[in-house]
């Protein structure tokens, strides 16, 4: 197999962005959001239970020295980028979603040593990661759900510490929660086991070393052996302190498990394998395909819900990645695929609902302010595919999910506080009702079908856009006015035709606007309220939008879409830790570039792809139901953006779409692309 690994960079969007000057279009757009990707160099699986990262206390992965920031660049710490240690389980690219993790802190350190100590030269590939503090060489890999730390220290006194008190960021006031009940106990001089609760779920430890512990208060110590390496295994169960300690019980050979983690990282990886001329464009493409494979996690026969069983968590949030990161896992990992929609189904059922977003945390309805039944789309869009679910199973949730007390505004009273809410509400019905009248269940058909025809009340006729009497997360009425609706064309009418449709997509994307000036100091607020008031695509920046581009094929515009897609592909994704031009969000927005390479949209919970500009000159992809997609592109450069014709088996697509259905049936998607259109 070739080595894919080789051409990720583990640090991409690690930190501020540091982005080509945009240019064109490009240059109309408005970042309403944090300009940091907040991802970590943790070593891990994929979509693997446990990580172990350099931790630092910053927000919001613990790694950094970034100050908790929502829009603009971060403050830095005053103290700089020094390291604490190494802490154990980390969210990937998110913000301020409330937990944050980063347990089990394990410190290696003479006596002393400073607390916050400046790392050496870092070094990282998928599933592993080393640096040197003071002469100490620290090296973190992971075997299944245990991370495995060795430590080489430079001379004689070295001590190693594992703090269980730890939750969260280091940062006063902010992102650091309580351990609660913690107790912790000696299964024998090597191993010890802790339990707490946190996050309101009780959590369990275990920690093998090379060298008797002692316990002091929440942590445990050890010296460090004569030969001066220091060998420990940690893992963590929420299930109980058996599993965890079952896992550090067994031997390990660290180096054996760090070849292990890049073999395993390389076959997924592998599972796209494209062809480009340009050498930066694969650097690109794999290290944000490697950040849409960190999460969400595969915490499977651990459940803190329900029994054993599928159980996937880190769900950090479905808002962010439901529209390409979970197609993309949908593609190309069926067990992932499977046990994500097991997990969403038994959740409905022992919940009453489905979360927005999951963790290692009791507070289900969270997410709740986000969006709506975006559960049900992620599910929808397994159907499509061609996913093993049981329709009747499938709509009996739904029915389940939509009866749930925080959906009766609508239901009942005919009204959301968020216009995007009611969308999200009708169109799901639709889709909902495509599958009863599919699956001869009348009834549900003839429940669903009237609320999905209600979407017209959303938007206001006068202006073609959604209402102004309404909230809206992250983003204005003009970020959430163009989404791909179920009926598109009568979406088109609303507004006032094709013509007016283009206009008022072209006004949102910048044509013939002036450039902006983009929001630098996170103590000026003023800027990005000015900002917003501009209606302006948000860049790539947030989730909030990114579908906007594709609206443009409805209206007989695909040349726009080619042109918003190569311009946001050009200049808001880069190489290195300043690469992502936003918050990554559990790799939503690293998805996002992958599909475009490809020239793919799929869109949530219908059974449909949309066509853009790919940018790669082939792609072999190797589909979750053991079918192939290759992809072909004829003329490849900065130029040649626009689609000249595409064809899927020999068959023309003069439309720019293509069902999911039959995309997954794999064949041969072939473009000629032109610089003109």
């Amino acid at each position: 197999m070739k080595d894919f690994c080789k051409y990720v960079n583990v640090f991409q969007g690690t930190g501020e962005i540091d982005l080509p000057k945009p240019e064109g279009v490009a240059a109309r757009w408005f970042f309403i959001k944090a300009g940091c990707g907040n991802t970590s160099p943790a070593a891990c699986l994929p979509f693997s239970a446990m990580s172990v990262s350099p931790f630092s206390g910053g927000y919001p992965t613990g790694y950094g020295d970034h100050m908790p920031n929502s829009f603009a660049r971060p403050v830095h710490f005053p103290a700089g980028k020094g390291l604490l240690g190494f802490a154990h389980l980390q969210q990937s690219g998110t913000g301020a979603i409330g937990f944050y993790y980063n347990y089990a802190v394990v410190t290696p350190f003479y006596d002393g040593s400073g607390e916050r100590r400046v790392p050496g030269p870092e070094q990282a590939q998928p599933g592993y990661y080393a640096t040197t503090l003071e002469d100490i060489f620290c090296e973190l890999t992971v075997s299944g759900r245990t991370a495995l730390h060795r430590y080489s220290f430079g001379h004689k006194g070295g001590r190693v510490r594992v703090d269980f008190t730890n939750n969260g960021v280091n940062i006063p006031n902010w992102g650091k929660a309580d351990v609660k009940d913690l107790s912790l106990a000696k299964y024998d001089d090597h191993t010890v086991t802790a339990e707490a609760t946190i996050e309101g779920i009780r959590v369990f430890f275990a920690v093998r070393a090379n060298a008797p512990f002692t316990i002091d208060g929440g942590c445990a110590v050890f010296d460090a052996p004569e030969n001066g390496k220091a060998l420990l295994s940690v893992s963590i169960s929420p299930l109980n302190a058996e599993t965890a300690l079952g896992r550090v019980l067994r031997e390990y050979d660290f180096d054996e498990a760090r070849k292990q983690a890049y073999g395993i990282w390389n076959r997924e990886l592998g599972k796209i394998d494209i062809e480009t001329d340009d050498d930066r464009v694969r650097e690109i493409f794999y290290s944000n395909l490697y950040h849409s494979f960190v999460k969400p996690a595969d915490w499977s026969d651990e459940s803190f819900v329900y029994g054993k069983g599928p159980f996937i968590i880190d769900l950090a949030t479905l808002w962010d990645i439901y529209k390409t990161q979970l197609p993309l896992i949908y593609m190309t990992n069926r067990e992932l695929g499977e046990k994500l929609n097991e997990t969403l189904l038994r959740l409905c059922e022992t919940l009453g609902f489905m979360p927005n977003g999951l963790g290692l945390s009791d507070g289900y309805r969270m997410f709740s302010d986000q969006a709506r039944m975006l559960g049900s789309y992620a599910l929808f869009t397994a159907y499509r595919y061609g996913y093993p679910l049981d329709p009747k199973r499938l709509l009996d949730n739904f029915k389940r999910d939509f009866s749930d007390e925080g959906k009766k505004d609508f239901t009942e009273q005919d009204r959301c506080v968020s216009h995007t809410f009611y969308l999200d509400m009708t169109e799901i019905c639709t889709l909902a009702a495509g599958i009863a009248k599919e699956t001869g269940d009348a009834e549900t058909e003839a429940l669903l079908r009237p609320y999905g025809e209600k979407w017209r009340k959303a938007y206001s006729e006068e202006t073609g856009l959604l209402g102004d009497d309404s909230s809206y997360y992250e983003g204005t009425k003009y970020n959430y006015s163009f989404r791909q609706m179920v009926d598109m064309p009568a979406r088109i009418a609303l507004a006032g035709g094709n013509e007016r449709f283009v206009k008022l997509l072209d006004d949102f994307f910048g044509y013939g606007k002036p450039e902006t000036v983009q929001p630098t100091d996170p103590r000026d607020g003023e800027i990005v309220n000015e900002g917003m008031k501009l209606g302006r695509f948000e860049g790539f920046n947030n989730e909030s939008d990114t579908e906007a581009p594709f609206s443009y094929i409805y209206a007989g515009r695909q040349d726009r879409t080619c042109e918003v897609v190569r311009a946001g592909m050009k200049y808001m994704f880069t190489t290195g830790r300043g690469g992502i031009p936003g918050n990554n969000d559990s790799g939503a927005l690293s998805s996002y570039y992958v599909m475009m390479a490809f020239g793919l949209f799929p869109v949530a919970g219908q059974d449909l792809f949309l066509i853009g500009s790919p940018f790669i000159k082939s792609a072999k992809i190797a589909l979750f139901n053991g079918r192939t997609l290759e992809i072909f592109v004829d003329r490849v450069s900065d130029k040649d953006i626009y689609v000249k014709s595409i064809t899927f088996n020999g068959k023309p697509l003069p439309e720019y779409k293509i069902s999911a259905g039959e995309l997954m049936s794999g064949g041969k998607l072939e473009f000629c692309m032109c610089d003109n259109f």
